[in-house]
């Protein structure tokens, strides 16, 4: 059942953002059709729009649907602001530890010595 509705969902909106695409491919692939069921101007055989005028009326929507431009701004508006940040660098070395790799020694002989027994319950 999930499966259908996401097929659907898909669909809907397949179609949706398909549809100039698809007015295009019909108006191509048959113009005697298109030109019989959408044209607005047949009683105007004179301005041979042969459907050309529901393609751009429908490009017009199409483009009225997005949203408006954002205002541009002018150079007046913008403000710009740098400031150089400057850390100063300061380094610590103990001269008297002081090694490239620092290596603890953790295991002792008496580690090494002991034989491991697993523990006895009574």
């Amino acid at each position: 059942m999930k499966l259908w509705i996401a097929a659907l969902l898909s669909l809907v909106l397949l179609s949706n953002s398909l549809r100039t695409t698809i007015m295009y491919s019909w108006y191509i692939v048959d113009l005697d059709s298109f030109v019989e069921r959408l044209c607005e101007n047949k009683d105007k055989p004179t301005l041979n729009c042969d459907g050309k005028c529901y393609l751009s009326k429908m490009m017009a929507e199409g483009s009225k649907d997005e949203s408006p431009a954002e205002p541009l701004i002018e150079w007046e508006e913008q403000i710009y602001f740098f400031e150089e940040i400057s850390f100063p660098i300061v380094t610590a070395v103990d001269r008297e530890h002081y090694a490239f790799f620092y290596y603890q020694y953790i295991i002792t002989d008496s580690n090494i010595d002991g034989i491991f027994h697993p523990p006895r319950f009574s």
